[in-house]
């Protein structure tokens, strides 16, 4: 599998935090490299594991914990839109020239299989029906519709958690477009989407205060249901 690396922002404050970080990652099966920097508060993880096990295994230590970048062009998808109860976070990055990381959390969903899929407009102002069709270029050799990525399953509690390596996918080619979800046994209805907006790259992200209000990146956090914490 590919692995990838994710910057995040842990609030520590003397050595024994590195420490106590140091051993919730340690042996963990699926991490290959771990940077902690105590003066940026930063932790660089080099994994194949999904993004939010990783801040689990951090927000373990009792830290407050925020992703701040990635490795590579990288976006995300805030399912906003949708049924009132779905929401979610996917996050792409494009690993290497032919892979594509797409990496995701959802909550909300009945239990059972779904179809996710790349759509061709970034409309979300009629909700998930001005989206557009799946995104599908005139140039695709594949055989595979371009934009529709795969089937993934939601538990009986209506949540879904799936990381999907993409051989098809370039996310230069879908920053602006949409991410749709939708129950296989509805004809395509859609159950929530969410633009594709780009985010940060690995140590491209220096803000921590909100210019316009003061607003702490840790007081975002701890705002319920927080982009950041989600």
């Amino acid at each position: 599998m590919t692995s990838t690396k994710v910057e995040f922002l842990v609030k520590m404050t003397c050595n024994s935090c590195v420490k106590d970080i140091e051993n919730s990652l340690k042996d963990v099966k699926g991490i290959k490299n771990v940077d902690i920097n105590l003066a940026n508060g930063s932790v660089v993880i080099e994994s194949i594991l999904p993004i939010l096990d990783l801040q689990k295994k951090l927000e373990a230590t009792g830290k407050q914990v925020a992703i701040k970048g990635y490795d590579g062009t990288a976006a995300v998808s805030i399912l906003e839109v949708g049924e009132k109860n779905v929401q979610g976070v996917v996050r792409f990055v494009q690993a290497s020239p032919d892979t594509c990381i797409i990496d995701g959390t959802i909550d909300g969903l009945k239990p059972g299989k779904h179809n996710i899929s790349i759509h061709e407009c970034g409309d979300i102002s009629k909700g998930c029906t001005s989206v557009g069709k799946v995104f599908n270029p005139e140039n695709n050799t594949k055989k595979r519709i371009y934009g529709n990525i795969g089937i993934i399953t939601a538990e009986r509690n209506g949540h879904a958690e799936f990381r999907l390596e993409d051989n098809i996918v370039k996310l230069s080619e879908c920053i602006g477009r949409s991410f749709v979800i939708n129950m296989q046994d509805q004809k395509g209805t859609p159950v929530a989407c969410g633009i594709i907006a780009r985010s940060a790259g690995l140590f491209q992200n220096p803000k921590t205060v909100c210019a316009c209000d003061g607003t702490t990146i840790w007081d975002e956090v701890s705002k319920p249901n927080s982009k950041s914490s989600l």
